[in-house]
């Protein structure tokens, strides 16, 4: 991380911030993104986003309990001032990913200030581009196993190399265990052995449930399993470890080191997965990171193209760091929402030219709604 306390007030008084907008991009009945626009008396916005941080009252309600903390601070000379102080109040998720918001917005604001793009600004090297890999469990339609199949088989077509389902968040017809192994089973099958599989638990099974379908799984060549145990739970994790060769991912919910240093002390996770949102940002995600030096990380982002341009640019300047998430087929505007600075080739992410992330926020579209404001 670049040094930036000695930077000092910017001149006039312009880099204090003027106000904070948050719009809601309506995506699907399950998904909305909530982007933050977080601007200075000179008129420099930065963005960030705090989707899935909960009910939507909280998070305008913790906004608006923030608000006296922000106004009028310099965001060039007090950034982190200003974001410790808010990191002292965060007493659960909705916090967490609000402040994850706030984070994403000033760092973006501040290196667009500073005319150098957010990666640089992180102290990491030009990637030009970062490997992603399809999250296909937002995309719509049904979870028979044909039906994950085809979406998975589509997002190899559009040039992913790897994919990744949650076979376990629907029921079906017989006991949940099977019927998610089945729809693993159909994904394998239609991407074949060449395309990477991970599977999303979502703790969603006890590890009683689990047992039986750890050989067939293990058979399937999974490239993970991820939050079968949550990364907390770190006697359970000791035992699925004993019983299954998969690596082991998780830490999407972290926010401090001391919540996944057991795991990672007792050898029981192979991927961290630090969510920008829910660490509470940039910064605090690079933190979580670096307490699993050797521990490959993949940043968790099943989320909108403003957290995963920041998610990028983060990858850049992670040690460790191994393909991205990306949430496939969710809607076919997704690009235009940030005029089309969302660019993936042959599962690669083109990092967008220019200072700070390189997008911004296109509000014509109908889908965009400005929800809460200090103006």
């Amino acid at each position: 991380m670049r040094a930036r306390d000695a930077a000092g007030p910017t001149p006039s008084g312009l880099g204090m911030i003027r106000d904070i907008t948050m719009y809601r991009i309506a995506v699907s009945p399950r998904t909305s993104w909530l982007v933050l626009a977080v601007s200075d008396r000179a008129g420099v916005t930065g963005l960030g986003e705090c989707s899935d941080a909960g009910d939507e009252g909280l998070v305008e309600a913790t906004l608006s309990a923030w608000w006296p903390a922000l106004r009028s601070r310099d965001a060039l000379a007090e950034q982190d001032a200003v974001l410790e102080g808010l990191a002292d109040r965060v007493t659960g998720l909705p916090e967490a990913t609000v402040l994850g918001g706030l984070d994403q917005a000033l760092s973006d604001l501040v290196a667009r200030r500073e005319g150098v793009p957010l990666w640089k600004w992180l102290g990491g090297s030009d990637p030009g581009a970062v490997d992603v890999y399809a999250n296909i469990n937002r995309a719509p339609g049904g979870r028979e196993p044909g039906e994950v199949a085809s979406v998975a088989r589509a997002a190899v077509a559009a040039g992913f190399r790897a994919v990744k389902l949650a076979p376990f968040d629907v029921p079906g017809s017989g006991p949940l265990a099977e019927v998610g192994l089945a729809r693993v089973r159909a994904v394998r099958a239609a991407v074949g052995d060449d395309v990477d599989v991970m599977v999303d638990c979502h703790e969603r099974l006890s590890l009683d449930d689990l047992d039986p379908i750890l050989a067939p799984l293990a058979d399937l060549g999974l490239f993970w399993l991820e939050d079968a145990v949550g990364i907390d739970r770190v006697e359970e994790l000791r035992q699925l470890r004993s019983r299954t060769p998969l690596r082991l991912a998780g830490g999407e919910f972290a926010f401090a080191p001391g919540d996944i240093a057991p795991a990672v002390e007792a050898g029981v996770v192979d991927v961290l997965m630090p969510d920008v949102k829910h660490a509470g940002g940039l910064r605090r995600a690079l933190a979580l990171a670096r307490v699993g030096a050797g521990t490959e990380v993949s940043l968790h982002n099943p989320c909108g193209p403003v957290a995963t341009a920041a998610s990028a640019h983060l990858t850049a300047a992670c040690p460790g760091a191994i393909a991205l998430e990306y949430a496939f087929g969710e809607v076919g505007w997704r690009a235009d929402l940030v005029g089309g600075a969302e660019r993936i080739t042959d599962g690669r992410l083109a990092i967008p030219p220019g200072p700070g992330l390189g997008l911004d926020l296109d509000k014509r579209l109908p889908s965009v709604t400005a929800v809460w404001s200090t103006r």
